[in-house]
């Protein structure tokens, strides 16, 4: 029987990681006016996206705690609760408002690749596309509208930060009634086991494991090279003469072009059944358009929209296929949540410097030499990507046939009786 996955489980699932970068996205459109009406200093301004990063990476482990006493699902629906509270608590509290989301982020974003790994075996690549691509699209959409947002409702820089806690309750009530409950299919066959209580893990950090700590560089290399680039890629083209709102728009594009490669690349993987052609190709579009960024910005007129998308292309393919490599190099389906929960506080801790580390670079050399090293680093993506990624099963050849004994009667004979 062919199991048919339910869509209002997927649509949980996708609303779930839709809220996993809003926090973050939501407040360089506004972080202008909001350090001018709160008084605040570059570095305390800086530290408003800077704080939910360090959160998930710092927290990241404690969600493999959590699931594993309580598990994932309850764990899931508290963490989405505290993004909703965190995003209301910021109109009031700005930065305990933004740990407290941070902190709902980490333990949501280490757990999703372990539920979807244990809900949906068979569809890993692609279920795991759509939630990245869904986490993209919040970023995208926070990015574009709470500027908007801010001037339909009148609304003060740091009050528009809250609007965000709506689609955060929205995802809960969807998550508690489709989602919660572990069941992804629509109909169940025969033989597969219903799940009554929630589901806890039963592993920890794999420290000691080769496959991990492949995984947790590849995860780690990525994400420092975006969040570095993400920094600066504006402020790159404003320094060459584009105005704020065309810098914006190469932004938009930028995150817009993430979002195809984040749906397609693991879809696309899964039909092939292997992950290293389609891992190199992304790193290799980054480390692409970040080297075209840094030595011919602006050649022709055209130059800085391609190059910008060919880099949204390949980042947006490198965040997806780092969680599938994640979910496809555990052992079990347990213990995906210890491979994400250390390559998230790996990785993210070492994404929270790139942009202060890229920034002073930029202080002593300027931006060609910032974005020739991510460049490097782009290759660097390339090569643990390339030992991260499962190889392909080989089937086992096939047994020779036994030899037969020459005085039984031939196969597919039988003596007739008389």
């Amino acid at each position: 029987m062919t199991r048919r996955i339910s869509w209002l489980w997927l649509l949980a699932i996708a609303l779930v990681a839709a809220n996993l970068r809003p926090v973050i996205t939501s407040v360089p459109p506004i972080v202008d006016s909001l350090s001018v009406s709160l008084g605040l200093s570059t570095v305390a301004a800086g530290a408003l996206t800077t704080l939910p990063v360090v959160c998930m990476g710092l927290f990241a482990p404690v969600a493999v705690a959590l699931g594993r006493r309580f598990g994932m699902p309850w764990v899931l629906t508290l963490s989405v609760l505290a993004i909703a509270a965190g995003c209301f608590l910021r109109a009031f509290a700005l930065y305990p408002g933004t740990a407290l989301a941070g902190i709902g982020i980490a333990v949501a974003g280490a757990l999703l690749p372990s539920l979807v790994r244990l809900s949906v075996p068979e569809l890993v690549g692609p279920v795991t596309g759509l939630y990245t691509a869904s986490l993209i699209g919040g970023a995208l959409l926070a990015a574009g509208l709470t500027e908007p947002l801010r001037s339909a409702f009148d609304l003060s820089p740091q009050r528009v930060l809250a609007v965000w806690s709506v689609l955060a309750l929205l995802a809960l009530v969807v998550w508690l009634a489709f989602g919660q409950s572990a069941r992804p299919y629509a109909s169940r066959p025969p033989g597969l086991v219903e799940v009554r209580a929630p589901w806890r893990l039963y592993t920890r950090l794999p420290w000691r494991s080769r496959p991990a700590w492949l995984g947790t560089l590849y995860m780690g290399s990525q994400s420092l090279t975006f969040y570095a680039a993400l920094a600066w890629l504006g402020s790159r083209y404003t320094g060459l003469g584009f105005s704020p709102a065309r810098a914006g728009a190469l932004l938009a594009l930028f995150s817009a072009t993430q979002v195809v490669t984040a749906l397609a690349m693991p879809v696309l993987a899964h039909r092939r059944g292997s992950l290293r052609p389609f891992v190199a190709a992304c790193a290799l579009a980054t480390a692409s358009g970040l080297l075209l960024v840094a030595v011919v910005p602006s050649s022709f007129a055209g130059a800085p929209w391609l190059w910008v998308a060919l880099l949204g292309l390949g980042m947006g393919g490198n965040l997806s296929l780092a969680l599938t490599v994640l979910a496809g190099s555990a052992p079990s389906a347990h213990d995906v949540a210890g491979f994400t929960g250390m390559a998230f506080f790996v990785g993210y801790l070492l994404a929270a410097i790139g942009p202060v580390a890229a920034g002073a670079l930029l202080d002593r050399s300027g931006f060609t030499t910032v974005f020739l090293v991510l460049a490097v680093l782009g290759v660097l993506t390339l090569v643990v990507g390339l030992a991260a990624a499962p190889r392909p099963a080989t089937p086992a050849p096939a047994a020779p046939p036994a030899p037969q004994d020459p005085a039984a009667p031939a196969t597919g004979t039988a003596p007739r009786s008389r």
